[in-house]
């Protein structure tokens, strides 16, 4: 009995003092916070350049203000606001191509030493992101001012992904304040509205507004409490008022707990929910004080809010964390990769950027590409060869990877190397590898050609160089892995001669996919990797060649063809159908092709590997499924919060295309009807279904376009998923809009996904 007091007194001692570092955190960034909008004084480095001293400062916990010089001194400093929302991270010391440049420069080391500067990196319509670089005038200062960046930019990301509905209309009514009196007028609000997306009548529009101003202050105004009645009244949600009908007992728009722990079980699938567990989640999102008397009841808030919760999410409870087997050997995963990393642009002009490798690793890749060349300076260079492009270091870009790499998951990243670097920087570049990754880096055992790949949790943390090394007699090399734009560039390609020590290093040897593929799957090394053009992976698909059976032995990547100069994607279904592990995707560029391969890597903890389906492990072509084996139906009841396809255009037409990708006797499509001048809340009650035979390689896209009868349809949002991660019920769709196909909290579908097993 002394010990269990002992045990609870502990467990309190320890809730105590947890609940008390929590308050100190809380108040230091209450204090830090006061005293960034006060503002400090700071200098800007722009291409290289030390700017005058300006005040940067936070203003309202949303904007990061600072002051921006044009090419010419007489133009005065303008200032310029950046929404916290669109902060990706703060960076410390020389971390951007930048300061990387400036550095260089023994002058500007003296003048803004590494401790006293950091970058501010932000999402950019025109570029993959920018950076903006600022000099403190101490590190006290610059420390303070990533310490309070930090705090606000982790504040914004978990505004970005649980999507608080209350939070995100009480910031739009004070962005219609704008005199900041605290109350709309009708006129404000109204503007506001055509902001939104929305096409009602005015005299509708007066008629909600004055139902929603309360007894004791009828004066034509809207303050908070009424601005958040007026769209409750405004974007009231039959087809929620229906769910709620079916899952009540009574019939009534109301839910019990016993109602919502059937509901939650039975329609949406969730286990392990009892009656205690619904009364803690009822608890949680009906925020209408309950009569202590009577029986606890959800209401149309609550459900709204339900719905936008993990409770309404369209993923299957686990698929969101890593769920699948990670102790096969690598060549059986699908692995998400990055082509011509180091680019954020077009393929034949622009820079090379350390950026572009740490955007994609972020974005989840594992598998990214470094085009090397001589350097100058006796290190070796990262570039694009035949093209305008300026280049990076090595180091430079080794250092950014490495401190990047596995921040978003712990498995392998495989470095791919286009090698054109001559006998004596191949040298300096083994010991580039060596020196900053360290014992990171895999050095592959002397056997590996005749065993299978290491798995991902054998390797996690680790980086693995692919690429040419010195073959065997037997073995042939692979020029196919220099993805250049023209044959006669490749007739006229003379490879330098393999280093040992590079050599050495390589744990992924390029080997060459003959025509004879059965004798590459005796004859290859099993560490073997084969570059693939697009154009092959069509040929070979649609001759339904043995491909199947190399690929699921061997880890084989494919990338675009040569003409793609504007960056554009090849189409990932066809590879993946050919068991091909490596989809090379350019991560700058979006689109339908970018947003699939999105979809698939959004599975399994977004940790860059996914598990290949049995058919393909099995070395079996899956076009040979051809009975069906599920009924897939889509319930697609309507959209809230749609934004404008473009800013400043027209209030949208919206209607939803429906689409199946995967084996050609799978891959389908349809469209719900268009509702007209309505992006705010438009309503379709539409049911499709898709009969499946190979799901396990489906993916399903919704995707929401603004309809136009004189040109073609332009994008507003879509959301992409694997059909062997759906959840049966209903889900609320969070949805990727914009120029960039970024997560949109507001922007949703709302569906119901049913699946029969055949």
């Amino acid at each position: 009995m002394v010990c269990f007091f002992a045990e609870m007194a502990a467990k309190s001692a320890s809730s105590e003092q947890l609940a008390a570092a929590q308050a100190a955190d809380e108040e230091k960034a209450r204090v830090e916070i006061e005293w960034a909008e006060k503002g400090s004084l700071m200098s800007r480095v722009k291409r290289g350049k030390i700017k005058n001293l300006g005040l940067v400062s936070i203003q309202n916990k949303k904007f990061l203000n600072y002051y921006s010089s044009y090419w010419f001194n007489f133009i005065p400093n303008a200032l310029k606001s950046v929404s916290l929302a669109e902060l990706l991270e703060v960076r410390v010391g020389y971390q951007t191509d930048n300061l990387q440049k400036a550095s260089k420069r023994y002058e500007f080391q003296e003048v803004a030493p590494d401790h006293r500067c950091f970058s501010v990196i932000f999402s950019h319509a025109k570029f993959l992101h920018k950076s903006v670089d600022f000099v403190a005038d101490s590190k006290e200062t610059r420390d303070k001012w990533v310490s309070v960046l930090t705090h606000l930019i982790s504040v914004a990301k978990h505004q970005r992904v649980v999507f608080n509905e209350t939070a995100w209309l009480i910031d739009k009514f004070q962005q219609a304040d704008t005199n900041k009196n605290g109350l709309l007028t009708f006129d404000e609000v109204w503007n506001l509205l055509k902001r939104m997306n929305l096409q009602i009548s005015e005299r509708y529009a007066k008629a909600i507004f004055r139902e929603s101003e309360l007894e004791n202050s009828r004066d034509n105004k809207l303050n908070e409490k009424e601005f958040l009645n007026f769209f409750e009244r405004l974007t009231d949600r039959p087809d929620l008022r229906f769910v709620m009908q079916q899952a009540s007992s009574d019939n009534v728009e109301t839910l019990t707990v016993a109602d919502l722990q059937r509901f939650l079980t039975e329609e949406q699938g969730f286990t392990n929910i009892d009656l205690k567990k619904a009364e803690s989640i009822l608890d949680t999102f009906e925020q209408t004080v309950q009569d202590k008397q009577k029986e606890k009841l959800m209401g149309l808030m609550g459900m709204r809010r339900l719905m936008q919760s993990r409770w309404g999410n369209v993923f299957k409870s686990d698929h969101t964390t890593i769920f699948q087997d990670m102790n096969q050997s690598l060549s059986h995963y699908f692995v998400n990769s990055s082509h011509n990393t180091y680019l954020t642009g077009l393929q034949v002009k622009g820079e090379a950027t350390v950026e572009g490798y740490i955007s994609a690793l972020r974005k989840g890749a594992r598998l990214l590409e470094l085009d090397l060349f001589d350097g100058e300076h006796g290190e070796p260079v990262i570039t694009h060869k035949r093209t305008f492009i300026e280049s990076i270091t090595l180091r430079n870009s080794l250092e950014a990877i490495k401190r990047t790499a596995f921040e978003t998951s712990p498995y392998p990243v495989i470095l791919t190397l286009e090698n054109h670097v001559g006998h004596a920087q191949q040298i300096v570049m083994a010991e580039l590898f060596d020196e900053i990754l360290g014992n990171m880096l895999y050095r592959p055992p002397k056997d590996s050609s005749k065993n299978p790949l290491p798995s991902p949790n054998d390797l996690k943390r680790k980086f693995l160089l692919r690429g040419k090394k010195i073959l065997t007699s037997d073995e042939v090399d692979d020029n196919d892995d220099d993805d250049s734009p023209t044959e006669k560039d490749k007739h006229n390609h003379h490879p330098h001669p393999i280093a040992p020590e590079l050599s050495n290093l390589i744990a992924l040897p390029s080997v060459k996919l003959t025509s004879n593929i059965y004798h590459d799957v005796n004859t290859h090394p099993l560490d073997g990797s084969p570059s693939l053009s697009e154009n092959k992976v069509y040929t070979l698909f649609e001759a339904a060649t043995p491909v199947f059976h190399y690929s699921a032995e061997r880890l084989v990547k494919s990338y675009p063809k040569g003409l793609r100069q504007d960056s554009s994607n090849m189409h990932p279904i066809v590879s993946w159908l050919c068991g091909i592990q490596s989809v090379a995707m350019n991560f700058q560029t979006a689109g339908e092709e970018l947003d699939l391969n999105a979809g698939m890597f959004r599975v399994n903890g977004n940790c860059g590997y996914v598990l290949k389906p049995k058919i393909l492990l099995d070395g079996i072509d899956p076009r040979t499924m051809i009975r069906p084996k599920m009924k897939l139906g889509i319930g697609l009841f309507s959209a809230q919060y749609l934004p404008k396809s473009e800013p400043g255009k027209e209030i949208i037409d919206p209607y939803v295309s429906v689409q199946i990708f995967g084996i050609p006797r799978d891959e389908t499509k349809a469209k719900t009807r268009i509702i007209k001048d309505n992006g705010f809340n438009p309503e379709w009650r539409d049911n499709f279904y898709f009969t499946l035979c190979c799901p396990e390689l489906a993916i399903i896209r919704f995707c929401v376009k603004d309809f136009d009868s004189t040109s073609s349809n332009d994008f507003v949002g879509e959301f992409s998923i694997p059909v062997m991660s759906l959840r049966t019920g209903y889900s609320q769709i969070q949805l990727n809009t914009g120029y960039q196909h970024t997560l949109d909290p507001s922007a949703s579908l709302f569906v119901r996904i049913a699946i029969d097993d055949l």
